[in-house]
């Protein structure tokens, strides 16, 4: 059966399913990229939005700095006032009852004057500046801090605390106080004596709430704060200030897992850090249910406002408090639906013009199939190359069998008629004409030597002995051999040769042998005045040897034989030089050939290996 016929018949079922594989492949890829992008632009767009609500986030926190600070102004104020008014406290009593008046629409519950032992000697939030008995000490820690003459100018903020009223509500509160020192008028300013402790307590909620409200992230998100233990201060739910952040949320949905707003409130927020991320809750606003929710948050500090440094803060590694800001994912991931369907359109168009390409693809398959029948033609031509070079060396095997046989029975006769020759050519007595006679005897005996040593070195060629060795000298050598012959028959010869050529392992005899038979045809090829140039050049893993000339060219009805043994153009030439070239290059692991034009010259190409 003809293989390529055979190859022609299969070959478009497999193209096919080539093809089919090639689309599901496609669908797949696509399919993959669409997910991906929808994927990433909702990573996207969600960072995004984050970055939106962080920066919220900051400007509420910078709105809740800002108020501690007008409070720090504040009780400052108040203790300069008390340096000057300390000989006249009614002025200092009126003056801090008509700021507690105003000041009570800003969150302040009260002002609170204590003696330097830390008793209550006036309240403001009292019509008669007296407060309760169980209100009226000052926690002596407190005292302790305010009587540090290091602390003179400086305010101390407490952590929240519960304040209960006289009715036994109970609400959170905060205090920031400072030291009070009076100055004697007869004595030197520098001259300051402690005199108490001046107190602002205040609601921590108020101004919470103040900066949250009517802030909205996207349509729905608002935003949260929590103090130091977790204690929400302003929440969209109202119910939900003054709770705790976890336990509330699980009262109101106690079939979802809260552990991963937890674990930020934990691990991130109640530690001062800033960043974004997302949780899960039960509801939002009116809605109920499982809703994923995006999250910024930033911490309020207290120790950052205008009095920077001023102010000191009970347990600063803990009293900070965190701002959230949240909206619902989904609000957020459809602002993006349109997008999406941007990019499926996109897809689908990409899937048509692959599929375009896919037919395209299908025809080029099928010239692919003409390639590749051309190429089994190639394939098949080179087999058949190989073949005749296989029965070309078992026809050598057997003319060397013959050559061998033929050589040792003509051998020792010849030696013997030639010497006989010889002999006889010495004797004195033989005639001129049988002496000329025996000249020609003697000749042709030694033309016949010459082509028995010829058929010696192909039918008994000697296996090469290789070492490594570099060509180019090996071509100076012969060159240099060669250089008089030449000279002779007025022929230039010329080397180019590659000076980066790696060294190989050769024969170097052998080679010898090679480049004296190939440089001699080519100065018996050139009549007069023309020139044999031998080159080396590197090529892939190989050394290339070329020898040149300019001499008539060799028939193309006859280059296909020239490397058979006994094939000769010359009347003088036995036919053996070409294969034995031929044999010796074989035995390299390489290869000869050769380029002819007549009138022009010819050049003899071997490619040997590096080994």
């Amino acid at each position: 059966m003809n293989p390529i016929l055979h190859l022609s018949q299969f070959r478009p079922r497999k193209i096919m399913v080539s093809v089919l594989t090639a689309a599901m492949l496609v669908s797949l890829a696509l399919f993959s990229l669409w997910y991906w992008a929808s994927w990433r632009i909702e990573q996207i767009i969600s960072r995004q939005f984050n970055e939106q609500q962080l920066m919220l986030a900051r400007k509420i926190a910078d709105n809740i700095e800002g108020y501690f600070d007008l409070l720090e102004n504040q009780l400052m104020s108040y203790s300069e006032l008390f340096q000057v008014e300390s000989e006249t406290m009614s002025h200092f009593r009126a003056y801090g009852a008509l700021e507690f008046k105003n000041k009570q629409a800003f969150g302040i519950l009260d002002i609170q004057m204590f003696d330097p032992e830390g008793r209550l000697e006036y309240s403001w939030s009292h019509p008669d500046g007296q407060a309760p008995q169980e209100i009226q000490n000052l926690d002596t820690a407190c005292v302790d801090w305010a009587k540090d003459p290091q602390h003179l100018g400086l305010i101390f903020l407490t952590k929240t605390f519960t304040l209960s009223d006289a009715s036994g509500k109970s609400r959170l509160a905060m205090a920031i106080l400072t030291p009070l020192y009076r100055t004697n008028s007869s004595l030197a300013p520098q001259n300051k004596s402690f005199a108490g402790t001046l107190e602002i307590i205040f609601d921590p909620s108020f101004v919470c709430q103040m900066a949250t409200e009517n802030v909205r992230s996207g349509q729905t998100g608002y935003a949260w704060v929590i103090n130091q233990d977790g204690t929400f201060l302003a929440h969209y739910e109202p119910t939900f200030v003054g709770k705790d952040a976890i336990r509330v949320r699980k009262e109101r949905n106690s079939h979802l897992s809260f552990d991963k707003i937890q674990d930020i409130q934990a691990s991130h927020i109640l530690k001062g850090e800033e960043g974004t991320d997302w949780y899960e809750s039960g509801w939002h606003r009116e809605r109920l249910g499982r809703i994923k929710k995006l999250l910024a948050y930033t911490p309020v500090r207290f120790n950052k406002g205008m009095v920077h440094g001023v102010i000191q803060v009970e347990d600063s590694a803990h009293n900070l408090w965190g701002v959230g800001v949240t909206a619902p994912f989904d609000e957020v991931y459809g602002l993006v639906g349109s997008l999406q369907i941007q990019v499926g359109f996109m897809a689908g168009f990409i899937f048509l013009l692959i599929m375009g390409v896919s037919g395209l693809l299908i025809g080029a398959a099928y010239n692919w199939n003409e390639i590749l029948s051309r190429e089994v033609e190639l394939k098949t031509e080179a087999l058949r190359q190989s073949h005749e070079r296989l029965l070309r060396s078992e026809r050598f095997a057997a003319v060397g069998e013959a050559a061998a046989y033929v050589r040792h029975e003509i051998k020792n006769p010849l030696m013997i008629i030639g010497g006989f020759a010889r002999q006889l050519d010495r004797d004195l007595n033989v005639p001129g004409s049988a002496r000329q006679k025996l000249k020609i005897i003697a000749d042709e005996v030694q033309r016949l030597e010459n082509f028995l040593g010829d058929l010696r070195d192909f039918t008994q060629p000697a296996s090469p002995v290789k070492e490594e060795v570099d060509l180019n000298k090996i071509i100076r050598e012969v060159q240099t051999m060669m250089q008089e012959a030449a000279k002779e028959k007025r022929v230039q010869l010329e080397s180019r040769l590659d000076g980066t050529l790696p060294t190989s392992l050769l024969d170097p005899n052998q080679m010898k042998q090679v480049l004296i038979n190939l440089i001699k045809n080519s100065i018996e090829a050139i009549e007069k005045d023309g020139s044999i140039t031998v080159s080396t050049h590197s090529q892939g893993g190989h050394i290339c040897l070329q020898v040149a000339d300019t001499g008539r060219g060799i028939e193309p009805k006859i280059i296909s034989e020239i490397f058979n043994p006994f094939f000769t153009t010359k009347k003088t030439g036995t036919g053996l030089g070409l294969a034995v070239i031929n044999k010796i290059v074989e035995d390299h692991h390489g290869t000869v050939s050769v380029e002819s034009t007549l009138g022009r010259g010819t050049t003899f190409t071997i490619i040997l290996p590096c080994e």
